[in-house]
């Protein structure tokens, strides 16, 4: 890591485990890679002299919302609290970068759902357009009403750019599509099925929800951040047209990767 620093001015620290299904058969993975990773990419970063270290966050560290927004002052989840493995090893990620930046120039990100190309297929919106493309049906979990607030990951990396050169240290900031009216799964399974000409009565089927504490709304406030001088570009459908037209031209990629990622689900 001394190596890869050298030279360097700037982090962004994108490194973790990052699936909720997979941290409930691996909680210890997921601490080891998130908080005890974490704690060592500050601490070298700094070390090396690093001047802007930006921490990628989640909105799961808030946990779920029935209405309204979480704003950046909100108290983030206790351990008592997480629903997942996942969301608790963020949380307390997100903890030792604050407590860093009360000394060093760090920056936390809390990014609503991204999605788009290079996407593994364990996440949601890959693995439906690859069952598609498959010929498969796409598993909606319960009634399919959970809520995630879609953000296309261009838009993340544009707003990370920005960071860089707008971003005050020793400051989180929400980023969220806020999309109106808010996209359920069952409504996002149905977009998948009209963009690739199918049948949505035909490839979505309704399943029991495997996850007894699956967090049914996430929904962050970007005042902060808009303020500041940044707007999220949300065109939804046609962002989710844009990622599975990538996957379909991606088969070569994606196809090696599937069994595996399903794997997790059985």
């Amino acid at each position: 890591m001394k190596h890869s620093l050298s030279g360097a001015e700037e982090v962004i620290h994108f490194a973790a485990e990052s699936h909720n299904t997979r941290s409930e058969t691996d909680p210890d993975l997921f601490y080891r890679t998130n908080v005890e990773g974490t704690k060592v990419m500050l601490e070298e970063s700094f070390k090396a002299g690093i001047k802007k270290f930006i921490h990628i966050s989640t909105d799961e560290v808030y946990g779920s919302i029935v209405n309204g927004y979480f704003s950046e002052t909100d108290k983030l989840l206790g351990d008592s609290q997480a629903t997942s493995a996942y969301s608790k090893s963020k949380s307390q990620a997100d903890d030792l970068a604050m407590e860093f930046g009360k000394n060093y120039p760090v920056i936390v990100l809390r990014p609503t759902n991204n999605f788009g190309p290079w996407q593994y297929p364990e996440k949601a919106l890959p693995r439906w357009i690859t069952n598609i493309i498959l010929g498969q049906k796409i598993p909606l979990w319960g009634e399919g009403m959970q809520v995630r607030d879609w953000l296309y990951a261009p838009v993340t990396a544009e707003c990370l750019e920005f960071l860089l050169q707008k971003g005050e240290a020793g400051n989180a900031y929400n980023v969220a599509a806020n999309h109106n009216p808010e996209i359920t799964n069952k409504t996002a399974a149905e977009w998948l099925c009209e963009i690739s000409g199918v049948n949505r009565d035909e490839y979505i089927q309704y399943i029991p929800d495997p996850r007894p504490n699956h967090d049914f709304r996430y929904a962050l406030n970007i005042d902060k951040i808009t303020k500041l001088g940044f707007k999220p570009a949300i065109d939804p459908f046609n962002q989710f047209k844009e990622t599975a037209q990538w996957y379909k031209n991606n088969r070569q990629w994606w196809e090696k990767r599937k069994a595996e990622a399903e794997s997790i689900y059985k």
